[in-house]
């Protein structure tokens, strides 16, 4: 059994868990929380995967759920840790912002950093493959329907934050 941190509608972290296939159970106010983490490369590409067959082979971003006591970030850094033998540090992880759905918060981050993907270490459960991508690219994949839907929303969050800032 796998337990998700709860939370309230401020975001406020509650001293309850949930049993990650009993989500759909929790209270009216309540809510488990769901991180994703877009990596860009100086050339401007971003680090996505394809997701095993068990996990729906769509091309998505990293991430996953909070489990119970951990926070957010720690959740960012233990999934690229998990998913792709990545070692990221909490100090370049820059927090986009939250969307709020039906009984989850969306978190969505943001770092800059080259990898060679050729050095990753693929959770075989979770993840087929991985690729830069372009801008470009993405939309395509959007639009074709292959990019994960409820990464959609969270990547055009980070477009707005770099144009915004004026970075990257």
């Amino acid at each position: 059994m796998e337990y998700l941190q709860v939370f309230d509608k401020n975001k406020n972290v509650l001293n309850e868990k949930i049993d990650r296939d009993e989500t759909s159970n929790l209270q009216p106010e309540k809510y488990f929380m769901i991180v994703l983490i877009f990596i860009e490369n100086e050339k401007g590409e971003f680090l996505l995967q394809k997701t095993s067959k068990s996990r729906g082979s769509c091309i998505a971003t990293t991430g996953g759920h909070v489990a119970y006591k951990d926070t957010a970030i720690e959740t960012v850094v233990k999934e690229c840790k998990e998913e792709l033998g990545l070692d990221i540090s909490e100090n370049n992880i820059n927090h986009i912002n939250t969307i709020l759905r039906h009984c989850f918060y969306l978190e969505t981050f943001y770092t800059k950093m080259d990898i060679d993907i050729n050095k990753l270490t693929l959770q075989e459960e979770e993840v087929e493959s991985v690729k830069w991508y372009t801008k470009e690219e993405i939309q395509k994949l959007i639009k074709t329907g292959e990019f994960r839907e409820g990464n959609i929303d969270p990547f055009n969050e980070v477009l707005k934050y770099k144009e915004t800032m004026k970075c990257c």
